[in-house]
């Protein structure tokens, strides 16, 4: 499996500023491909669901050591509607809430491949799923007390979701979040599927030198009226979960 530089920064909320810990959690997914190279596990899915597998796992790391806000508000509504953090897994004893767990990787990674294969594609009890994700736990607790904060997830702190000057942070972040974040991609992926015919009437209409404003426009339309994660929810809900700590 081969993970390019712009494989890892296009699924960063910076991109394409270049963060001082960029290198760090690049390693990390580098690190991670190679295990899953070496491992029995999940070998008969393709490299290109395999490469977002180990980005998405790469970015739910990036946020669970950031405190970014994304997995903790998914994990608290879940618990608030279903008495447990996760959908298929009952809470082990040796859970921590919003920290580094092994049933999260295991979460992230059945999710992903959902997104990919659809979600009858893998059983979230399968003993294959359940070894990579011990596998990718492993590496990650290694290095989890010494990982470095990746500052561009700590958006929660640094915005007021109701103050103008924060518009164009608070949209950047939205874009990322909705297209391009470990938890609503998987979904949003499926929503673009769906407006296909209309991104290709679109650049039928006015041809491609033309369309670029027009399909911007599309794109901004899904995000805000299109729900996506595993909890479907709105980009205004999950930013105001997120930035806010309100459940919707």
């Amino acid at each position: 499996m081969d993970i390019k530089v712009k494989d890892y920064m296009e699924r960063q909320p910076g991109n394409p500023r270049v963060e001082e810990t960029d290198q760090f959690y690049l390693w990390i997914a580098l690190r991670l491909a190679k295990l899953w190279d070496e491992s029995p596990w999940l070998r008969d899915l393709d490299d290109g669901v395999r490469r977002d597998v180990v980005l998405a796992v790469t970015g739910y790391y990036q946020d669970v050591v950031a405190d970014g806000g994304l997995w903790r508000s998914f994990t608290r509504l879940h618990g608030e509607r279903h008495g447990r953090p996760l959908p298929h897994y009952e809470r082990g004893e040796d859970y921590v809430d919003y920290e580094l767990n092994r049933d999260d990787v295991r979460y992230v990674i059945w999710w992903t491949i959902a997104g990919e294969k659809g979600a009858q594609a893998l059983d979230p009890q399968d003993q294959e799923l359940a070894a990579l994700s011990t596998a990718f736990y492993m590496l990650l607790d290694e290095e989890y007390e010494a990982a470095p904060v990746p500052r561009q997830l700590c958006i929660a702190s640094e915005v007021d979701l109701d103050n103008p000057q924060d518009a164009q942070r608070i949209y950047d972040y939205a874009y990322w979040l909705y297209w391009r974040s470990f938890l609503l991609r998987p979904s949003s992926q499926a929503v673009m599927e769906r407006a296909m015919p209309q991104a290709h009437a679109i650049i039928a209409r006015a041809g491609e030198s033309d369309a670029r404003p027009l399909l911007l426009e599309l794109n901004e339309r899904l995000m805000s009226n299109e729900p996506a994660g595993p909890i479907p929810l709105t980009t205004a809900q999950w930013l105001r979960l997120i930035v806010d700590d309100q459940l919707p």
